[in-house]
């Protein structure tokens, strides 16, 4: 589905930098990090947590997706979202499209870089055969019509949107292009569950936040990661986890593990840290 007129038109101003006025007018009021993945990947829970430290203010709505299918709203629009800040040192949102394949995020990296240059970026991956299992489940608990999980595959939008947000390397490659390295901070959902202080410390450190452990106490309750956003919670319909066929599970695992081994080798992950056969239950 193309883009409305209006949306279209505001992105084509935006590419060729006709909102830098209005930015400029806004500098001290926009996000200085933004969390731009991966959907179903703890976003939700990190956009939670970080507001309990001092130093973050996050936006509501914590995804605007602005820069995207909601960018004809216009930059004062964006930036009311962080007028609460005032001077906390850092500003962020977590809008999860950003590293969607879908066709109104397309200009979303290119979009960021030109007014936001300086601005850091979060990804965070999960197992993406889990995290395809997971948005799913999000999906069909909000939208009945939804194909059923073994007609994944069929359903262009759905191969689309669910099987293309796993491939993390591949969606990350329009980011890297224009912000170097040092300004992209890499994370797992596994690691951010299972050594929650280590994994916030090194977050906190990336974006330049206080790490004493007075204030890395206050992510956690009781040194555990706060669970958030649960299946079947905001009003969706409790979806169960869905079961593998053979067949679709290698299907889909011959398409996104290369692009799940490059991530991880970006990321200096061993690349047995996603294991893709089936473990079985005894």
């Amino acid at each position: 589905m193309g883009l409305n007129r209006r949306l279209n038109k505001a992105i084509q101003e935006g590419l060729r930098g006709e909102h830098q006025g209005v930015v400029d007018q806004l500098s001290n009021q926009l996000p200085n990090f933004i969390i731009i993945g991966a959907a179903k990947s703890a976003t939700t829970t990190l956009t939670t947590i970080l507001p309990r430290h001092p130093d973050f203010f996050i936006s509501r709505p914590k995804e605007p997706k602005f820069f995207g299918r909601r960018y004809d709203l216009g930059w004062q629009w964006y930036g009311s979202l962080f007028k609460r800040a005032k001077k906390t040192m850092l500003r962020g949102e977590g809008s999860t499209m950003y590293t969607s394949d879908l066709s109104s995020f397309t200009h979303a990296p290119e979009l960021m870089h030109r007014y936001l240059p300086g601005l850091k970026l979060v990804y965070v991956v999960r197992h993406p055969l889990e995290r395809l299992e997971s948005q799913w489940r999000h999906r069909k608990g909000r939208k009945k019509n939804t194909p059923d999980f073994d007609a994944m595959l069929r359903s262009r939008h759905l191969r689309k949107l669910v099987l293309g947000c796993s491939l993390y390397n591949e969606r990350l490659q329009p980011f890297r292009k224009l912000y170097p390295d040092s300004q992209i901070h890499c994370l797992t959902f596994e690691e951010l569950i299972q050594n929650p202080g280590s994994t916030l410390t090194s977050l906190l450190t990336f974006l330049g936040a206080r790490t004493q452990p007075r204030f890395l106490n206050l992510l956690l309750d009781e040194g555990r990661l706060p669970q958030v956003n649960e299946a079947g919670d905001k009003g969706r319909s409790y979806i169960a986890k869905p079961t593998w066929s053979p067949q679709l599970r290698q299907r889909v695992t011959d398409i996104i593990r290369p692009d799940a081994e490059s991530i991880l080798t970006y990321m200096g992950r061993p690349l047995n840290t996603w294991q893709w056969q089936e473990q079985k239950t005894k």
